[in-house]
């Protein structure tokens, strides 16, 4: 995948997590809450990660 794939990945997931945990602690589902809550970790980590683990370009 590129990297563009995976930002647009990472934003969808942090975009479908904000209203999981909106519905999750505005009525009395916590499991909604707990899976947005990962979906968002999940969301927030793969820009870091991908930094860390692309190859660094060459400088020759």
């Amino acid at each position: 995948m590129e990297r563009i794939e995976f930002e647009t990945v990472a934003f969808v997931l942090m975009a479908i997590s904000l209203p999981l945990i909106s519905l999750g602690s505005t009525g009395s589902a916590s499991t909604l809450w707990t899976v947005g809550f990962a979906v968002l970790v999940v969301g927030t980590a793969i820009p870091p990660l991908m930094r860390y683990l692309e190859s660094p370009a060459s400088t020759a």
